[in-house]
């Protein structure tokens, strides 16, 4: 929360960071940031005034200045915990016009070079590794949060500089599909779904669904996690440069009562995109009913995407279940590369 980054559009970046209780050490380690790297100013990670910020003005003013401060220059604010502080306290040095540069700054990123790409392949390379993990460690009795913790120290040992707490849902708890995990016990038959989200390689993620079994898939099974399947790809089908979002979104399901409910809002999640990069939710997000055909975005080589979707069924012996899978492509010319290889023709299936 104590640090930040001063961009200016005219010059070098200023980092405020405390990775290191020397930031002497830091520019050794960093120089390509030209020394411009800074301990944060004392007080911002417990503010709770405007006065206490008077630090990082006298700090932060001269630089605005240095680089063509007039009091009609505007500064924005991307991912500011503090923001509404922060704000009040540049209108106290004058300066008039403060906004919020998240969307600004998620339009810089839509288009990622070869080295970002690569990145990210790197995180879903290293996702792929603990769905093995997670695969070998299903079994009866065994708890989501065990497989969350199996995954995550595969994701570490890979590299991961970052990895945040993932999504693993099991059985009941996968129809309506839940985001998060729990201590609920694996049980024969379930459906598990897994999505490896935060897993970051030099700070690019991964947001990567895949359905298992523990033990052998039922034909219900098997014949919902096709239709999750093809909702998928069909979708993927209209990923080219040049194409639109709505491309993307215009063979899924026409209605919310595909999934059995009555608003779109009540399936906002059930079949989606979005891009990938540094934040895990970044420029484009697409959604069959608002985003999409209303408000279509062309899609241009180099975007990252994360492409998901979500059937549920019932089966007999088991009872509710659902099937969610995502993909991670990089768009291109004549159409896109897959970036997620782990198996996806079939649910895995975790024999007992």
């Amino acid at each position: 929360q104590g640090q930040f980054v001063l961009v200016p559009r005219n010059g070098d970046p200023y980092a405020f960071i405390s990775t290191s209780f020397s930031c002497y050490k830091l520019r050794e380690e960093m120089p390509w940031m030209k020394g411009k790297i800074f301990a944060p100013p004392a007080g911002l990670k417990w503010s709770s005034t405007i006065e206490s910020l008077d630090t990082h003005m006298g700090m932060i003013m001269p630089i605005i200045k240095e680089h063509g401060y007039t009091e009609d220059c505007v500064v924005g604010l991307d991912g500011c915990s503090s923001e509404l502080l922060v704000s009040e306290a540049l209108h106290r040095q004058g300066i008039k016009n403060v906004a919020n540069a998240q969307q600004m700054m998620f339009d810089a990123r839509k288009i990622k070079n070869e080295d970002e790409i690569s990145c990210v392949r790197m995180a879903c390379a290293s996702a792929e590794a603990a769905f093995d993990t997670i695969k070998r460690a299903i079994r009866p009795g065994v708890r989501e949060c065990d497989l969350v913790g199996a995954g995550m120290k595969t994701l570490y040992e890979l590299g991961a500089d970052e990895v945040q707490e993932f999504v693993c849902a099991s059985g009941p708890r996968t129809n309506p599909l839940h985001i998060d995990y729990t201590d609920r016990q694996i049980r024969p038959g379930d459906v598990i779904c897994v999505d490896i989200n935060g897993n970051s390689y030099q700070g690019y993620k991964s947001c990567y669904y895949r359905s298992f079994v523990c033990g052998k898939a039922t034909s219900l099974q098997k014949e919902v996690y096709e239709q999750c399947r093809a909702m998928m790809y069909e979708g993927m089908k209209g990923i080219k440069a040049g194409n639109t979002t709505a491309d993307i979104t215009a063979g899924w399901p026409q209605s919310p009562s595909y999934w059995g409910y009555d608003k779109w809002l009540d399936v906002a999640g059930y079949a989606l995109g979005h891009g990938l990069g540094i934040s895990l939710h970044e420029a484009p997000n697409f959604f069959k009913p608002f985003t999409a055909p209303k408000n279509p975005e062309v899609l241009e080589e180099g975007m990252v995407l994360a492409v998901e979707t979500w059937v549920g069924g019932e089966d007999p012996r088991y009872g509710k279940f659902g099937i969610r899978l995502e993909e991670d492509i990089a768009v291109t010319k004549d159409g896109y590369d897959l970036l997620t290889l782990y198996p996806v023709d079939e649910i895995t299936e975790c024999p007992l």
